[in-house]
């Protein structure tokens, strides 16, 4: 069975690798910095744990402040925290899975993106994940096949009904859902914002595969499913929102622009057919679970 250390535990994309249907290959084991945890870890005394960490095959770095959160001082610690992983998995030959955002770029939503399209330097969130990646990079320069980064769209739904949603609620499609049950409306500023969405079951399909294949080769990859106008989404939340309760949305949309949508450039080994029953599924989910 393939051991793999998840590093930010207790966060929302960790909790839809937890929540997932059972895996037999794969063991798990989340590891967080909050000391009430089941696995409480000292990211910044990673040497101290090379030991009790040596028999883990694969390592996901998941840690980092979300985009409402980042300050100098947290900025600094994750790039301190990411140095200590990949010295971690040099020393026990670990192989590493980053997760980076599509928010790296400068263009995303405004024009086809590809890993060498242009990088965000002044949004200090992208540069954040920037950062971390040239430290991976850099540390792994002289080692084979021992990373991938995976600069990811926006990961929505989860798979049960969570008491306290804390950081997901800042997710774009959770947040309008939301905003659907409590107002029975939905209020869109720019309905021309394009943003690719990835359900949450794909993610960790994904994540699974790589692990699988052992796609590893010191690589960025873009991951995306499906690219929509905010429009698009509002009008997909209704049509589902109708559909499970016989009600009715309120959709305002502002400052609408109709446009191409635009494409991601994904490795073909990861890319994934967009299926539009796998999608409305995922929205279903999210609107039951937050109405319990």
């Amino acid at each position: 069975m393939t051991r793999i250390a998840v590093f930010g535990g207790t966060g929302y994309l960790a909790s839809l690798i937890k929540n997932q249907n059972n895996v037999k290959t794969n063991k798990y084991i989340f590891f967080s910095r909050k000391k009430t945890s089941r696995n409480y870890i000292n990211y910044l005394s990673l040497k101290k744990n090379y030991n009790k960490l040596k028999n883990f095959k694969f390592a996901i770095h998941l840690i980092g402040p979300n985009n409402n959160q980042v300050d100098k001082k947290k900025y600094l610690i994750k790039n301190k925290i990411t140095s200590n992983i990949c010295d971690l998995c040099l020393a026990n030959n670990i192989k590493l899975i980053y997760i980076s955002s599509l928010q790296v770029y400068s263009d995303y939503g405004k024009k086809n993106l590809s890993t060498g399209s242009r990088i965000n330097l002044k949004i200090a969130y992208s540069k954040s994940h920037y950062d971390s990646e040239k430290i991976i990079k850099t540390k792994f320069l002289n080692h084979k096949n021992m990373f991938t980064i995976l600069r990811i769209g926006n990961v929505f739904g989860f798979k049960i009904k969570k008491k306290k949603l804390g950081v997901s609620m800042n997710n774009l499609i959770h947040s309008l859902c939301i905003l659907a049950l409590k107002k029975k409306k939905i209020l869109i500023k720019n309905g021309s914002i394009q943003r690719t969405f990835i359900p949450s079951q794909i993610f960790v399909q994904t994540i699974n595969l790589i692990i699988k294949k052992k796609f590893i080769k010191n690589s960025i990859i873009n991951i995306s499913y499906k690219s929509f106008n905010l429009k698009n989404i509002a009008q997909i939340i209704a049509k589902r929102f109708n559909f499970l309760f016989n009600l009715n949305l309120d959709i305002q949309i502002k400052n609408f622009i109709k446009k191409n949508i635009f494409l991601i450039y994904c490795n073909q080994n990861l890319k994934v057919s967009y299926n539009k029953n796998t999608f409305f599924f995922e929205i279903d989910r999210i609107l039951k679970n937050l109405k319990k």
